[in-house]
């Protein structure tokens, strides 16, 4: 049984986010690695996340004319949970790495921008971090840009950048948080990644 990672890729909504975690999990895969690949709050096919991803992008197709920003975060901190007990936790306690992206730092800089009340937001915080028990990340990439790649709320999304900057510099001191800055070449990004590994000692593992 190998040793079991679990490397978070986090952003604002726009920064390419999720296309630089599916190319890490393709050089993972590629260099020998077998992963899982994980999105919160989840599309896979039968799972309460793909319901979660679905209520939280077309309410009206399930009957749901309006919910509240609490409830609309609650609602992903229960995929979450889900996944984590049901798929995630099994799967690090038999030595599989994970590839996860979004962790419950979404929660926290979308409930905090969108106008949760702070003390309903950290009592579904600590709930999903009651769930991930003593797990932590091997390396969490936030992916950082000045503009975002799609068209963005601009005051919002400025905000959501900041909370992440944030929420970063609060997190670093219980596991590696890389800032990477995907400004030019994905190319370079993927370059920036694999250093951090490096630096991190996590490579040897992974060729």
């Amino acid at each position: 049984m190998g040793r079991p990672r679990l490397y978070v890729f986090e952003g604002a909504d726009g920064v390419g986010k999720s296309e630089i975690c599916r190319r890490f999990v393709s050089y993972l895969r590629t260099s020998g690695t077998e992963c899982e690949h994980f999105s919160f709050p989840g599309r896979e096919a039968g799972t309460l996340g793909k319901v979660v991803y679905e209520i939280h992008h077309q309410p009206s197709a399930h009957g749901v004319s309006a919910i509240s920003a609490s409830s609309l975060q609650l609602l992903h901190i229960a995929a979450h949970v889900d996944a984590i007990e049901n798929r995630i936790a099994p799967m690090l306690r038999e030595g599989k790495t994970i590839v996860l992206d979004r962790f419950w730092w979404s929660t926290k800089v979308y409930g905090t921008v969108s106008g949760v009340p702070r003390r309903v937001l950290d009592g579904m915080i600590e709930t999903e971090l009651a769930a991930w028990n003593s797990i932590r990340p091997t390396c969490l990439f936030l992916i950082t840009r000045q503009l975002p790649l799609r068209p963005e709320p601009a005051d919002l999304w400025k905000r959501w950048c900041e909370a992440y900057v944030k929420l970063a510099s609060e997190e670093r001191e219980k596991y590696p948080v890389v800032v990477i800055e995907n400004e030019g070449a994905i190319e370079d990004v993927d370059q920036a990644i694999s250093a951090a590994l490096l630096k991190l000692g996590t490579t040897s593992e992974h060729s």
